[in-house]
């Protein structure tokens, strides 16, 4: 029976290949219906059978790899046993592009923080008793990034996210961890909280995200090459609030072009476009997190082939780019609404 091959509304093809004998649920998601479907093997491997071209690919077929390295303790290497997982199952390959979890990174380099020492500040307890949260975090939060604002998730998406929990008791105690969410930037990413997160982290210690993403990126990229002898991409993932829910994004890369520079080329009518800055490292990610997933799926790594990229370093630092937007929308906003009442 295998490969599976299921249809989305949107005419992508998703291609499922198992992997042992546990079960496996397989969610597409669409603002129309949400379908489920039910497989007898985990999925290791999705395959999009991508409709039209783009400049960037040229390609029909882009495959994403799911690689299980086994738990990742504190201080390990994370490099051997992807080698050793990828030699034995899938052989790396000139061109493909390794999408790592950063949370199996920052725990190989020991990025944790223990709450019980972190020291306090009144400021850090004001920032706490206005957005709920715990002032020990806040207090990494400011060390890790320069805050530029609160979101406050629990107002704003409870009822939504109570719809689409698995267990309602669960869900509320989850929004009650985290009732507000701080807007910051860190090193020139906007993010909520720095990324500094509570999930998935040892008891009582918050993790941190590498210290330089991009750089750990390229010593990973570096330390396969050595070993696989493959020219490879690398990209670290993490979470983000997107929306009415959440989604992988690139945090540092290392290889790859993360930004396809193709502003204004003409349309079908020979008009000059307004997109084409296709954000190919978020692409590439966010399809990675379909195997991800964001509990105990177990699959921080995924390889993924078929894309012809160019040759790049580094996410873009967007700093100056977030303080400027910020005030240009407040300031447009403003003129806007003038102009509605007067």
């Amino acid at each position: 029976m295998w490969p599976v091959w299921l249809r989305s509304e949107y005419r992508h093809f998703i291609r499922i290949f198992p992997n042992g004998d546990a079960g496996c649920e397989l969610f597409l998601t669409d603002s129309v219906r949400k379908n489920r479907y039910d497989i007898s093997s985990t999925p290791v491997e999705v395959r999009f059978d991508l409709p039209g071209t783009r400049r960037i690919t040229h390609m029909s077929e882009l495959s994403f790899r799911g690689i299980d390295i086994g738990r990742v303790e504190p201080g390990e290497d994370l490099v051997e046993p992807l080698v050793e997982t990828t030699n034995d199952e899938y052989p790396l390959q000139d061109g493909d592009v390794v999408v790592i979890t950063s949370k199996v990174v920052s725990t190989a380099e020991t990025r944790f923080v223990a709450a019980d020492s972190v020291t306090v500040t009144d400021r850090d307890e004001r920032v706490a008793d206005v957005t709920g949260l715990d002032p020990r975090e806040v207090a990494v939060i400011y060390e890790e990034s320069e805050v530029l604002g609160a979101i406050p998730v629990g107002d704003i998406g409870k009822d939504l996210l109570l719809e689409q929990a698995v267990d309602t008791e669960t869900a509320e105690e989850a929004i009650e961890r985290m009732p507000a969410a701080l807007l910051t930037d860190r090193n020139g990413r906007l993010c909520t909280n720095a990324g500094v997160d509570w999930s998935n982290s040892p008891e009582g210690m918050m993790t941190l995200l590498p210290e330089d993403p991009d750089a750990s990126a390229r010593e990973i990229r570096e330390q396969l090459e050595d070993r696989t002898g493959a020219d490879l991409a690398v990209i670290l993932a993490d979470s983000e609030i997107m929306g009415s829910g959440s989604m992988d994004l690139a945090v540092g890369c290392s290889g790859i072009e993360a930004i396809d520079s193709n502003f204004a080329r003409t349309d079908l009518y020979g008009e000059p476009k307004v997109g084409g800055v296709d954000l190919v490292a978020n692409e590439i990610t966010a399809g990675s997190a379909l195997l991800f997933g964001q509990t105990d799926e177990r699959i921080p790594v995924v390889v993924a082939r078929g894309l012809d990229y160019e040759d790049g370093e580094g996410v873009p630092n967007a700093g100056g780019l977030i303080r400027r937007g910020l005030r240009k929308t407040i300031q447009l906003t403003t003129r806007l609404k003038a102009r509605e009442w007067f």
